[in-house]
């Protein structure tokens, strides 16, 4: 009889503790913590720029020694640039690259007046004028988190505008040789800078480039007066760089940046 009593209150407990076990609330596992992901400079951007730009200026004339003067001639134009951006950026570990092109318009204009044409009653005078300069390069950069530093290097054109003439103080009535180049000049160019993330679509830059522009040669064919003999052809070399440092803000589109992580449970 007390067998039977024991194993009869056995039971009841085990069904009790079973029933109070179901009633309890079932705890979720905590969360696995997934860290933030570092900034990411993949995407597709456009932006302004504006900064500081000079020029430099430099033409051969062949005929220089025949007129009195040495023949050659460099003057320097400054002036502001700004401009507008658009670029695409991929991105492999802290190795940024990718691709930019952009346009300046610029306010540079230089005048050059031979110093010695008192002397040699000849001073020829050159006015060049850098009306706009684009680039297409590519950029290569390591990325630290939110700050950038690149190099980049690759095409440039620019709209320069040179015209070259002859005066004189001894004849006040003579054909004066007259030349006006305006042309798009393309060469190539380097430079590199600094970019930081101000917010996740908010970027500013500060870079330098440097453009050489290339050669451009020019022609006369006199048609004879007091000083230049009949059908005499006359040539200029005409080369020009440029040198500008500006600065930059982007938006950035999020097209190609790496989907977010998805937290684990």
């Amino acid at each position: 009889m007390l067998r039977r009593f024991a194993l009869s209150t056995a039971a009841v407990a085990a069904i009790s503790t079973t029933a109070l076990a179901a009633d309890l609330p079932i705890r979720a596992p905590a969360p696995v913590f997934v860290p933030p992901p570092a900034f990411s400079w993949a995407g597709i951007y456009i932006g302004v720029t504006a900064g500081y730009a000079r020029g430099y200026h430099h033409y051969d004339d062949l005929q220089g020694a025949f007129l009195g003067y040495p023949g050659f001639a460099d003057s320097r134009s400054d002036g502001f640039a700004f401009g507008g951006t658009l670029g695409a950026n991929f991105q492999t570990g802290s190795l940024v690259y990718g691709l930019e092109t952009d346009i300046n318009w610029l306010t540079n204009s230089a005048t050059y007046v031979d110093p010695n044409g008192a002397i040699n009653n000849f001073f020829p005078s050159e006015t060049t004028d850098l009306n706009y300069l684009g680039t297409l390069r590519g950029r290569l950069g390591l990325a630290v988190d939110r700050t950038l530093v690149y190099f980049t290097a690759g095409l440039a054109y620019a709209g320069v505008q040179d015209t070259v003439q002859y005066n004189s103080f001894r004849f006040s009535t003579w054909n004066t040789p007259y030349y006006n180049v305006d042309t798009t000049r393309v060469g190539w160019v380097v430079g590199a800078g600094v970019e930081y993330a101000l917010a996740p679509n908010w970027t500013v830059k500060g870079e330098a480039l440097y453009a050489d522009l290339g050669t451009t040669e020019a022609n006369w064919v006199s048609p004879g007066s007091q000083t230049f003999p009949a059908n005499a052809n006359y040539n200029l070399r005409l080369d020009t760089t440029a040198a500008l440092i500006r600065g930059g803000l982007n938006y950035k589109f999020d097209w190609l940046a790496p989907a977010p992580p998805i937290a684990r449970y």
